[in-house]
């Protein structure tokens, strides 16, 4: 039996399945040695530490879940439900803080292999040119393809790439990705679970969970945040765009009147619309702000809504 559908990717949830559970979080991180053709591991220990700023200005970062196995390996697993400025920065600036540990008059070979593992509810490459649901990087050369070092490693799992195929021909991977994607059947769930017991032993996690009252107040909790604040960057895009449109228009009918003739008009327009674009941008800062918005996420939207670069979103933020 299937339990009660809730969402896998709520960090409470996953939290609960993963974070307490080694067996079960062996067979997910297997699922994406087995996938590249890497090394499988056989066991795992959980940490359970925030990884602070190197300086007292440095940014923190928390993980969802990190590990270490008997042979020194870390690895790190974080499931992302909303699409991040630059993701690929992120994930190699969180692999860097736990590669990094070496003691005062340690060697550079005391450094172990480190994996990075993301599972993303968004696409992160093009679906044209990347269709493929999984992918990992590492260290190479451009030109022959040599590795470097086998010690960087970071996955990614898409899973809107990922695509329904019959249980009986899916890899780890595919049911991992399966149990996970919110588009999976309860028919093909059972068949999922009849077919691999750690997925079995997830489920059965999920049951205990929804059963908790206290777990289930923190699943409620996660899923009330995360709606409210997507129903406040709506707005305060729909308010930046409804502002930066309204005024570029009347600026640019304005100009364009008074210059007389349409090549001023034209002119008149694009300006009035790129100074209501700035004004717009102005709004949602604003906005955003009074909402109590991160700043690293308003700046994620900036760049998102107006595809302006990074150095652009500084200066309007500085601004602003």
């Amino acid at each position: 039996m299937v339990s009660e559908r809730i969402d896998r990717t709520n960090d409470a949830v996953f939290k609960a399945v993963f974070a307490k559970h080694p067996d079960i979080t062996l067979s997910l991180i297997n699922s994406f040695f087995e996938f590249q053709g890497t090394e499988q591991i056989a066991d795992l220990e959980f940490i359970d530490r925030e990884i602070d700023g190197i300086l007292p200005d440095d940014k923190e970062s928390r993980l969802d879940i990190l590990g270490r196995t008997s042979e020194g390996v870390k690895v790190n697993i974080e499931v992302q439900v909303n699409p991040l400025l630059a993701m690929g920065e992120r994930s190699l600036f969180y692999w860097a803080r736990n590669y990094i540990d070496l003691k005062k008059g340690d060697e550079y070979d005391k450094l172990t292999r480190t994996v990075a593992i993301n599972i993303l509810a968004f696409d992160l490459f093009d679906r044209k040119k990347y269709p493929d649901m999984h992918s990992c990087f590492g260290v190479y050369d451009q030109k022959t393809g040599c590795q470097l070092t086998p010690q960087l490693e970071i996955h990614f799992l898409e899973l809107k790439k990922f695509k329904a195929d019959s249980v009986k021909l899916m890899n780890r991977i595919e049911k991992w990705a399966a149990y996970f994607s919110p588009g999976t059947t309860d028919e093909e769930m059972t068949a999922i679970i009849e077919s691999d017991a750690n997925i079995r032993a997830a489920v059965e996690v999920e049951k205990m969970f929804t059963q908790d009252e206290v777990a289930r107040r923190a699943y409620e909790k996660a899923e009330k945040f995360r709606r409210d604040q997507a129903a406040q960057l709506h707005y305060a895009r729909s308010q930046g765009i409804a502002q930066g449109i309204a005024q570029g228009k009347a600026q640019g009918i304005a100009q364009g009147k008074a210059q007389g003739i349409a090549q001023g008009k034209a002119q008149g327009i694009a300006q009035g619309i790129a100074q209501g674009k700035a004004q717009g941008i102005e709004s949602m800062i604003v906005t955003l702000r009074e909402l109590s918005i991160p700043e690293n996420t308003i700046a994620e939207k900036l760049q998102q809504r107006y595809d302006l670069s990074p150095t652009a979103v500084k200066k309007y933020m500085a601004l602003h």
